[in-house]
């Protein structure tokens, strides 16, 4: 098929002024929600790739040379979800959400459920199991949902305004948490 393998990249680090922008937005969140008794609901897209160049999902992330592929496919700059009709709805709704220009962007310590997905990815990918349909894939996320303790996602999802806290005031490399899981 001609497809070559690359050797890994590492991630870039936050620029001078990204650094400011998530301090700023940090500050703005975490004073909207002391304003108001908010009831958080966190909420972020993470997709499960069934690991096969032959699903059609995943035939436009191979490339077989490396000068054609599109450039902003490479480190490109993440943006909050605030499609048009999503606010339609929430305002539709009447559901108070978070502006954009207070949502820190590229913070995954803004971000509980990152950390969430990131364990419920661990689980389903566990001892190198890879899915063979997407049904069997769905089973295989719900059954794992099932095994998460609540009190420990409540618990992450509780501490957001103590860590919007501790963004804004040391930044976010020293705002880092760790969560401790216990199956």
């Amino acid at each position: 098929m001609g497809i070559r393998y690359y050797k890994k990249k590492r991630a870039l680090k936050y620029t001078e002024k990204q650094l400011q922008e998530i301090l700023i937005r940090a500050r703005h969140f975490y004073r909207e929600l002391l304003k108001h008794d908010y009831e958080l609901v966190m909420d972020d897209e993470k997709y499960f790739l069934l690991h096969n160049e032959f699903v059609p999902a995943n035939r436009d992330f191979y490339s077989s040379d490396r000068q054609t592929t599109v450039p902003d496919a490479k480190f490109k700059r993440i943006k909050n979800h605030y499609g048009h009709d999503v606010i339609w709805c929430l305002n539709d709704n009447k559901v108070k959400f978070v502006p954009i220009e207070y949502n820190p962007q590229n913070c995954p310590q803004s971000c509980p459920i990152e950390t969430l997905w990131s364990i419920i990815d661990d689980m389903v990918h566990d001892n190198g199991w890879e899915a063979k349909s997407i049904d069997q894939l769905k089973r295989r996320i719900i059954a794992k949902l099932k095994e998460i303790d609540l009190k420990l996602v409540q618990t992450m999802l509780s501490g957001i305004r103590t860590q919007l806290q501790k963004i804004a005031d040391k930044g976010p490399y020293e705002a880092c948490y760790f969560l401790l899981l216990q199956l």
